[in-house]
């Protein structure tokens, strides 16, 4: 059975439950990093050097880095439609999952650790502009779904459970402002991701720590 260490309020191990859970893939979930510890145990830094969740091990492999994890995952026990096959449906899937991490990724940790983590630590003006530079991030994905369901076409794939993550993040802490610009075709987006249960599980019935 695989084997997941990662805590459940950790964005990045969210995202590997989720699939998980989507594709009905069986896994045994042990608690680790921050208030659980272990990820600096000499038995999890010879697994993981770099002391972050999650870490997976499946069948004596052992894997890390997030993203990576969920392409193993879908490429050996996931439906093609999540993963495809195709080169060029499979990139297009992968660029939007690798800006979640090089693009979207740096504003919203700002406005996470500010308005959540540690907000006495963070100033006030770097949230707003972190909360500037995502809406304008965001946007961008708005406009790809002006004209599909999801975010590569009509099918539901990787590039929904590396994003979607983050977008609860999003939603729950700015989106309510009404000074940003309307985004209904990513509001639309999210209302069809929250509808999943294995996105209500893993993700939004997590409290925001």
């Amino acid at each position: 059975m695989l084997k997941v260490w990662g805590r459940r309020n950790s964005n990045n191990v969210q995202k590997v439950l989720w699939l998980c859970d989507e594709i009905g893939l069986e896994y045994d979930q042990e608690d680790a990093g921050a208030e659980f510890g272990r990820t600096r145990d000499p038995d999890m830094l010879a697994r993981n050097p770099n002391a972050v969740v999650p870490t997976v091990e499946d069948d004596g492999f052992t894997l890390w880095e997030s993203n990576v994890i969920l392409r193993y995952l879908a490429s050996k026990f996931g439906p093609e439609q999540i993963y495809p096959r195709s080169h060029t449906m499979r990139a297009d899937v992968e660029r939007w999952m690798d800006w979640q991490q090089t693009t979207l990724l740096p504003p919203m940790t700002t406005i996470f650790w500010g308005r959540v983590r540690t907000p006495d630590a963070i100033r006030a003006s770097d949230i707003e502009e972190a909360i500037k530079k995502g809406e304008r991030t965001w946007s961008i994905l708005d406009n790809q779904l002006k004209d599909r369901l999801w975010i590569t076409g009509d099918t539901f794939t990787l590039a929904e459970i590396s994003i979607g993550a983050q977008a609860w993040r999003w939603f729950s802490l700015v989106r309510a402002d009404e000074r940003l610009m309307k985004q209904s075709h990513l509001e639309n987006w999210f209302s069809r991701v929250r509808a999943r249960r294995a996105f209500d599980h893993n993700v939004s019935s997590v409290p925001l720590t």
